[in-house]
């Protein structure tokens, strides 16, 4: 057979010109899959040992932030070689992102692009499933790490508890990792961790520093206050607002973000809570002798500022309204939620504080805040009764389930009210005397006031207990028109952390005076 050598070299040179052209496009589309991952897999975690909690128990938890909005919870069974779990996964998948096994063995992650990945193997997520179905303890985890060095391909921190009170973070690349005991003095002055996007071990191209330091600040109120577990971290950290350094922002925000942006809505890309936040996780490990089983994953399912946390245990499988046929109930009526909160077309990560608290005693907060209180309320209740008598894995599945449909319920009533919050524009006169609610609220021990002033004038801001007895005197002293901002620290007059409870605080100016009332909580 006669071969066409010009015709084969035509065809040859074509192919490498084609090669030549789409080679650039072909790695800048990678590195737009590659900046893609990383902008949307920016999530806030941390560990507690049992020395930094308020009742000795470890704490591990995860605000995930992702594309993937429809999360859910589900349980994976298996055999007697292998230890069943519940995780939180993107709907329809088994990749977990957050889970604890039967075990009592909990893990979290958060992505660290920093770090090299040796590009083959278990990602962060099926490696975080080959842990859950693998490890008991520290000791398991840590086994399996340098048993797949070299052939996974994770970048990632792994945040790790066990029932022994062991806990930990471990900055994790392809190759190796570097262990951060927060049992250790030397790793956790305080006893307890924090994590977002960079590893210390990493090149430096990592991010979440304005999160980190955030997340730093907060937990280290908690502890100071005696007051660090999974109710202040729920409730406080993982609905936090924060701005680009990394200073709280209250809710009601009273203000223009920047020009241009609507009153009072809430830029959240910095923040904890972010308009890409799609569920949180908190696990409360046990005491060591206590059951394994009975350590709980309180987990949100959606944006955690529109919904509402339930605790699941690994015993069975999940309820149907947080592991639906193809969506969870519950995760679909927060997303329903969250369109009607962050509702400016031009900007998507705007949230709308004053469907959160408008200041006059209304916004969502005021009705999935209460329940969620009492489901933590239930929970405590039930969890002393269990710790002396072992339940059946069926009576924690019917406790489970019961508070998940109540969540569900309450999540319904709430996306039925928002229309009817009062318009901002029927709340807010900037112009006018006006003293805000303190945020957060409850707090422990720090707290920001704000009021606004329309006019110069010699400004007292005083706080006050239950019995109108003064505890400190915050400001005195004249103020230029504006809204200004005060912070309070939970101590009195001589310097001395005042005691849990109600305080007034009050606001003075010539003839006018406000007060509101604020709790400390320890």
């Amino acid at each position: 057979m006669k071969i066409n050598t010009s015709l084969n070299f035509r065809i040859v040179l074509q192919a490498l010109i084609i090669v030549a052209v789409c080679m650039p496009v072909l790695i800048s589309l990678v590195n737009m899959t590659q900046k893609y991952t990383a902008d949307f897999e920016e999530c806030t975690i941390g560990v507690a040992a049992g020395s930094a909690t308020s009742d000795g128990r470890p704490l591990v938890w995860k605000t995930r932030d992702t594309s993937e909005r429809d999360n859910e919870v589900v349980y994976f069974p298996t055999s007697s070689s292998y230890y069943s779990y519940i995780a939180v996964t993107n709907a329809g998948s088994e990749t977990p992102w957050m889970g604890v096994n039967e075990k009592g063995f909990a893990i979290v992650n958060s992505y660290s692009p920093d770090l090299p990945s040796a590009n083959t193997g278990d990602t962060n997520g099926t490696f975080m499933a080959e842990a859950l179905w693998n490890c008991a303890t520290l000791e398991d985890f840590e086994a399996l790490l340098n048993s797949t060095a070299g052939i996974r391909s994770t970048r990632s921190n792994f945040a790790v508890i066990d029932t022994t009170g062991a806990a930990a973070i471990y900055e994790t690349s392809g190759y190796q990792h570097w262990k951060y005991d927060a049992n250790n003095s030397s790793d956790a002055p305080n006893g307890y961790i924090v994590k977002t996007n960079f590893a210390h071990n990493g090149d430096g191209s990592g991010s979440g520093m304005e999160r980190y330091n955030r997340t730093g600040d907060l937990i280290s109120d908690f502890f100071a206050g005696d007051s660090l577990n999974y109710k202040s971290v729920i409730r406080i950290q993982m609905r936090d607002f924060s701005d680009s350094g990394s200073d709280p922002v209250s809710v009601p925000f009273p203000g223009n973000w920047s020009s241009g942006y609507p009153y009072g809505y809430i830029y959240t890309s910095v923040s904890i809570c972010r308009n890409t936040s799609v569920s949180a996780t908190v696990v409360h490990g046990t005491l060591p002798g206590e059951p394994a089983k009975l350590s709980t994953m309180w987990t949100i399912l959606g944006q955690p500022a529109t919904s509402i946390a339930v605790p699941y245990w690994a015993v069975g499988e999940t309820p149907s309204v947080s592991n639906g046929t193809s969506t969870a109930p519950l995760s679909d009526r927060a997303n329903q939620i969250r369109e009607k909160l962050y509702s400016y077309t031009y900007n998507s990560s705007l949230i709308n504080s004053y469907k959160l608290l408008n200041g006059k005693g209304d916004g969502i907060w005021k009705k999935t805040f209460p329940a969620e209180d009492s489901i933590f309320t239930a929970v405590d209740s039930i969890l002393v009764d269990w710790r002396t008598n072992t339940p059946t894995s069926e009576t924690m599945l019917s406790k489970e389930e019961d508070l998940a449909d109540y969540a569900y319920s309450i999540l319904g009533q709430t996306y039925e009210m928002i229309d009817g919050i009062t318009d901002i524009e029927d709340i807010v006169q900037p112009e006018l005397f006006q003293l805000h609610q303190n945020y957060p609220n409850p707090f422990n021990p720090l707290t920001t006031i704000k009021f606004n002033i329309p006019a110069p004038a010699d400004v007292s801001l005083k706080i006050y207990n239950i019995t109108g007895q003064m505890v400190k005197n915050l400001l005195s002293k004249r103020m230029p028109a504006g809204l200004h901002n005060v912070r309070w620290d939970g101590t009195n007059s001589s310097g001395m952390k005042v005691s849990s409870g109600t305080y007034i605080y009050t606001l003075k100016t010539g003839e006018l005076t406000s007060s509101k009332k604020m709790v400390l909580l320890k």
